[in-house]
């Protein structure tokens, strides 16, 4: 019977990460179609499309009355991107990892501010309605601020997210050619429309099922529900990141993928975080408090202590995997 649920569960991941996919590519060119500006598209549109597989699971997780799995999540979600991400996408290439620091300089600091304001807000138990709006109202901070960057220093500077726009989004919605004809064509707009709706549908159903084989899954095995949304659950969400960090790394575009792994961060933590606990009251465990936070500080001093010098070596990249390995085996208590 466990069998079972484990294969619902992979099957479920591959439709949610898939069906996000469809659900950022298309909302894209929508926003192309309507005549968006790209920094409102990278800001909201390939924000949400990259962690839409965590929302969705964390939403459905909490409907199902498993308040703590938005936090093992979430919490879980960005230490995997930071640790398993990072140090993947380092290790594929062959090449030196050199960053442009006015990316990492723009999105660490807000990075620094979110894990500060989990501490703060989960340190006495409970995350209330409150918590939840300052946390959105953090996220729109960070959109604003990097409005400003993006606007004040487009010599020297480009925003992480206009340089996704321009770099990571398909080339065929950055074309006019293309862009025109999905405008003056009105059946192109209604099947845009009709994808994203359909998709959104898969991701709802995907994530249903993703915490539903979760629930069960824990139950079986003893294991706290939890651990299972901080380590499976979470490296399933995942993988869009993931993704999208080892096709930068292979590109050699290394502004892109250290900007898409701390701007999902950032997201995740505000937005998440915010949004879903606006709507409960959330109760923290003690392996969020006192494993997973933890864990979470050590990978952002890492991430800071590695990006400081403005290169990332093969060592450094072995360090952040080992340590995700330790994360996992503290979180089913393996030592």
């Amino acid at each position: 019977m466990i069998w079972t649920w484990i294969l619902i569960f992979i099957v479920s991941i591959y439709f949610l990460v898939k069906a996000a996919d469809y659900f950022t590519d298309y909302s894209e060119k929508l926003g192309k179609i309507l005549n968006l500006p790209n920094f409102i598209i990278g800001v909201l549109i390939v924000a949400i499309g990259t962690s839409i597989p965590e929302l969705a699971t964390s939403i459905m997780g909490v409907q199902a009355g498993e308040a703590e799995f938005l936090s093992g999540n979430v919490l879980g979600t960005v230490i995997i991107n930071v640790l398993l991400g990072l140090g993947i996408a380092i290790l594929v290439v062959k090449n030196k990892v050199k960053f442009n620091w006015d990316i990492v300089s723009n999105d660490l600091p807000f990075f620094a501010a979110a894990i500060f304001l989990v501490i703060i807000s989960l340190s006495d138990g409970v995350f209330t309605t409150v918590e939840a709006v300052i946390f959105v109202i953090g996220f729109f901070v960070y959109i604003f601020y990097a409005y400003l960057a993006q606007k004040s220093f487009q010599e020297k500077v480009k925003a992480r997210l206009d340089r996704q726009i321009k770099k990571e989004i398909n080339e065929e919605v950055n074309s006019v050619k293309e862009h025109k004809h999905l405008s003056k064509d009105p059946i192109s707009k209604l099947k845009v429309v009709l994808i994203i709706l359909a998709s959104l549908g898969v991701i709802l159903l995907a994530s249903y099922f993703v915490v539903e084989s979760i629930l069960q899954i824990s139950s079986m095995l003893q294991v706290g529900t939890t651990v299972m949304a901080a380590t499976a659950v979470a490296l399933g969400t995942s993988l869009p990141e993931i993704v999208v960090a080892i096709s930068a790394a292979r590109r050699r575009n290394y502004d892109m993928m250290i900007g898409n792994i701390l701007g999902s961060s950032i997201f995740d933590i505000f937005m998440i975080f915010g949004f879903v606990g606006m709507f409960t009251t959330l109760i923290i465990t003690p392996v969020i408090y006192w494993i997973m936070i933890p864990f979470l500080v050590a990978t952002f001093l890492l991430l800071w202590l590695t990006l400081i010098d403005k290169k990332i070596t093969k060592t450094e990249a072995m360090m952040f995997i080992l340590i995700f390995f330790m994360f996992i085996g503290k979180m089913f208590e393996v030592f």
